[in-house]
């Protein structure tokens, strides 16, 4: 489809004619997407979806010398959108809380950080791999049913910021980290001041990752407030029709089962969602019990108490 609707657009553009939107383009295609049944007549209007859907949402702790290995995940957040209450929800889980792992059992391997679930179930080869293990372990641990994943890695979230020009926050407190971790595995010192400030995708990466200046809790607000900064850069560009520049950014560092025609409908209803109708949770420290484990890593224990509510605040419908 991205280099159907390339080719189309190259062609307009030498013509000296407008371009059609991509949905246009779509219909031209629309027979070899599996999702889409060949029988229906094509319509350049998706049918909007409805229900609730829950999503998993993934960052991978990739190097540029790591792409294609197994690896950790460095972010997962789980985003609930209610498509007949124009709402949407968005959960932070702490990458180093001490939780049950499913389906390694006869690799003698039961419980771990949340953040190996990605990697062993693509070390181990689980069935549906990393994804799936990731998330039957948000689900066993959370109880939050899941049907959808969106993996990223470094490169890919740099990419996909530029190709949107960058995004706009307001910083609310400086950052001065002189242990920030490079991708040759040394250090440097990253300063980023408060105030209104215009990230660029690197920029952006920096301050979403960095935490020795504080703490994960704030590393988790962080990242809810870079996201949501994307989603407010996407929402004003029309994003929908720009997926074609966005798949080719993010080429080879973005995994999802999500189809295109999935997330176009997706996309094409979110941005009737109001930000003030986008609510943001997190199980931080505040919910969480410091243990070490027997070979020395200091961890988090879910405290199931605290966290229950939490739990039920988001899965609650209007």
């Amino acid at each position: 489809f991205i280099g159907i609707y390339l080719r189309a657009r190259s062609q307009a553009i030498a013509a000296n004619e407008t371009p059609l939107p991509p949905l246009e383009v779509l219909q031209t295609v629309v027979s070899v997407i599996p999702i889409i049944d060949p029988a229906s007549p094509p319509t350049a209007t998706p049918v909007p979806p409805t229900g609730v859907v829950n999503i998993l949402l993934l960052g991978k702790d990739e190097r540029p010398d790591e792409t294609g290995q197994p690896t950790r995940t460095d972010t997962m957040m789980v985003l609930r959108v209610d498509f007949d209450n124009h709402t949407a929800k968005l959960l932070s889980l702490p990458r180093d809380v001490w939780v049950a792992l499913p389906n390694l059992a006869n690799y003698k391997i039961t419980e771990g950080r949340i953040n190996t679930a990605y990697y062993y179930g693509e070390v181990y080869d689980v069935p549906g791999g990393g994804p799936q293990e990731a998330m039957d372990t948000v689900t066993l641990n959370f109880g939050i049913p899941l049907d959808h994943y969106a993996i990223v890695n470094f490169q890919g979230f740099v990419n996909s910021v530029d190709a949107l020009g960058g995004i706009d926050l307001d910083v609310p407190k400086r950052i001065y980290d002189d242990k920030f971790p490079t991708d040759d595995y040394g250090t440097m010192t990253l300063v980023i001041e408060a105030g209104p400030q215009h990230m660029d995708g690197i920029t952006a990466l920096r301050y979403a990752r960095t935490r020795h200046q504080d703490s994960d809790t704030e590393r988790i607000k962080r990242q809810q407030l870079v996201l949501l900064a994307i989603r407010d850069k996407a929402i004003s560009l029309d994003v929908v029709s720009r997926l074609p520049e966005l798949y080719t950014a993010a080429s080879g560092a973005f995994e999802t089962d999500l189809s295109l025609p999935q997330m176009i409908s997706y996309g094409l209803e979110a941005q009737k969602i109001d930000r003030s109708q986008i609510t943001t949770y997190a199980i931080d420290q505040s919910y969480l019990a410091a243990w070490t484990t027997p070979g020395g890593a200091n961890v988090w224990i879910p405290q199931r108490a605290s966290i229950g509510p939490v739990v039920e605040a988001f899965l609650a419908t209007p």
